[in-house]
């Protein structure tokens, strides 16, 4: 029995197309179907497989690998990186040749594109970055395991900075971490959204994690004085990068790797920032 009038219809319908007998029967504003009862089985069945198709689908929980120390370890080095090179007004080496300036990129100076993120204006610049890094790296950490996480974050915001390049060309300098916090966004983003596409009855609102992505972009990544299209960049690269990996994992079968291929990552991405520091000090 039901109060609604359309969920009564609704019932109707699914036994018509069962073409299974039966009238609505309405008592006191209450509705109820009334069968024969040699089908009083079979419409059982179909409107107990109706009420399983449409009731909203729960995704699976995302996965989580537990503590990675990802986040920890950028965030120390991010301020342990501040006391080596000081800050920009200080105007010390680190900056005139690690610093992702447009024009210097556009004449082959790629590393730029890594070595900047390791660089902060100052103490505030590092400080937020940092607050960053430890949500946001750390949450890709736990989905995607450190190594593979630092891989496609680092990928993702070098790329972010390239882009930067591409689209300013000239009279443009930055640095700071926080394309590669919005890289870690823009993942989380991407792998939730296909999280939500492979739900089976109610697909809807896929687009929900990019939504918010987008909101938290909007309320961080352009405050006054951010580099807020390197800030974009990142986020929409890591939203590649992240639906990309989902549907790896989908389609081809992809699994997270294991923790010896995990510390092979990790080292590789290690050694990208390592290398392009020193290439920025040779080529100084």
């Amino acid at each position: 029995m039901t109060a609604s009038t359309t969920e009564a219809n609704d019932w109707a319908l699914v036994l018509a197309a069962a073409s299974i007998e039966h009238r609505v029967d309405e008592r006191d504003g209450q509705f109820a179907l009334v069968v024969h009862a040699a089908d009083a089985a079979a419409a059982g069945e179909a409107l107990d497989a109706f009420d399983a198709e449409g009731a909203p689908e729960q995704p699976a929980p995302a996965p989580d690998l537990g503590w990675s120390p990802l986040g920890l370890l950028c965030a120390i080095g991010f301020a342990a990186m501040l006391l080596v090179s000081g800050t920009w007004d200080q105007g010390s080496i680190w900056f005139r040749v690690g610093s992702a300036s447009a024009e210097r990129i556009m004449h082959g100076d790629w590393w730029r594109a890594v070595t900047a993120l390791t660089l902060h204006a100052d103490l505030f610049h590092v400080v937020g970055n940092v607050v960053a890094t430890l949500i946001f790296v750390s949450s890709v950490g736990r989905w995607l395991g450190g190594g593979l996480g630092a891989t496609l974050i680092l990928l993702s915001a070098t790329a972010g900075n390239l882009m930067t390049a591409v689209y300013h060309r000239t009279n443009h300098d930055s640095v700071g971490a926080s394309t590669a916090t919005f890289a870690a966004l823009g993942i989380i983003a991407g792998l939730q959204t296909v999280r939500r596409l492979t739900l089976r009855t109610r697909p809807g609102y896929w687009w929900v994690p990019l939504g918010a992505g987008l909101a938290l972009f909007a309320m961080t990544g352009t405050m006054r004085g951010a580099d807020y299209k390197a800030h974009l960049f990142g986020l929409g690269f890591g939203a590649l990068f992240g639906v990309g990996w989902a549907f790896a994992q989908l389609r081809r079968g992809w699994r997270t790797p294991r923790p010896l291929v995990q510390a092979l990552l990790g080292a590789a991405a290690l050694g990208v920032v390592v290398a392009s520091w020193l290439i920025a000090f040779r080529r100084a």
